[in-house]
């Protein structure tokens, strides 16, 4: 299903997708469209296929077969490169947030510019004005002013998550993956980083897309909803008619591998397949 608005361009667009590691099929995808500046949250137990479907988003993995096109450009094996301008427009956000600890919180955002500073800039650390003045400014966004100069090992867990939301947004990416963003964090922090990442996309139009294990999370924050199931999208729709019933089906069905479970993208209704 494709629920995109009329003046929207699509960024991401996947026909017949299928991924395969040995003989196990981990994304089956016949079509899904994502626009641009939608906030989609992606449902599924472990190993329905969130992961792999991020991947194939940030260019990290080729589908076995089919089309994946994502920022106009259509990905295939040999364009798989983890370096390459494709994959600086796009940022990531995961779970271990993968921040340097040694080095102080400015210099963590500050890395996220490094598709436009040369390398033997950053090694002496003499980025632009420019650049500083947008670091310090996105430190001011997320509620870390004054902390720039603290070592990032010395930063709460919910700190060292706001960081690395700010370091996502000094990519200036068209889109920003998050994978379990909020997983290693209590409830409340949980709730509050999701909030300033949504503040943050909303003012910049960015698309973003969160893997999540929380429904009511992503019935709070999300503009549409994306349940997989085996690798299979079994829901796509807003938000409002992920009901209860089908939150429970996505997390409960599929325990013994048996029973592929499809949802109305109208009334979030349940209603068993094969």
């Amino acid at each position: 299903m494709t629920l995109l608005g009329d003046n929207l361009l699509p960024v991401v667009e996947l026909e017949a997708v299928h991924v395969l590691f040995d003989n196990t099929c981990a994304l089956d995808i016949e079509r899904l469209s994502i626009a641009q500046a939608e906030r989609v949250f992606v449902l599924g137990r472990s190993g329905s296929g969130k992961t792999t479907l991020s991947r194939i988003i940030k260019g990290r993995l080729a589908p076995s077969t089919g089309k994946a096109t994502v920022l106009q450009s259509l990905l295939h094996k040999q364009s798989t490169d983890r370096s390459g301008a494709h994959t600086r427009r796009i940022a990531m956000i995961d779970q271990e947030f993968y921040l340097i600890p040694r080095l102080s919180v400015i210099d963590n955002i500050l890395s996220g510019c490094l598709g436009r500073v040369s390398t033997w800039k950053s090694i002496f650390d003499w980025y632009p004005e420019c650049e500083l003045e947008k670091a310090e400014g996105i430190l001011r966004e997320v509620d870390l002013d004054g902390l720039g100069d603290r070592r990032v090992e010395t930063l709460s867990g919910g700190q060292r998550q706001r960081t690395a939301i700010a370091r996502a947004l000094m990519q200036e990416a068209d889109i920003i993956l998050a994978d379990e963003p909020i997983s290693n964090l209590d409830p409340e922090l949980a709730e509050d980083a999701l909030e300033l990442l949504i503040d943050c996309v909303l003012r910049r139009s960015v698309t973003l897309i969160v893997n999540l294990h929380q429904p009511a999370l992503a019935r709070r924050f999300a503009s549409r909803i994306i349940g997989l199931s085996k690798g299979e999208v079994v829901y796509d729709g807003i938000p409002e008619d992920f009901t209860e019933e089908a939150a429970k089906f996505l997390y409960q069905a599929n325990g013994n591998g048996d029973t592929v479970i499809k949802m109305s993208v109208n009334t979030g209704a349940v209603s068993p397949g094969s």
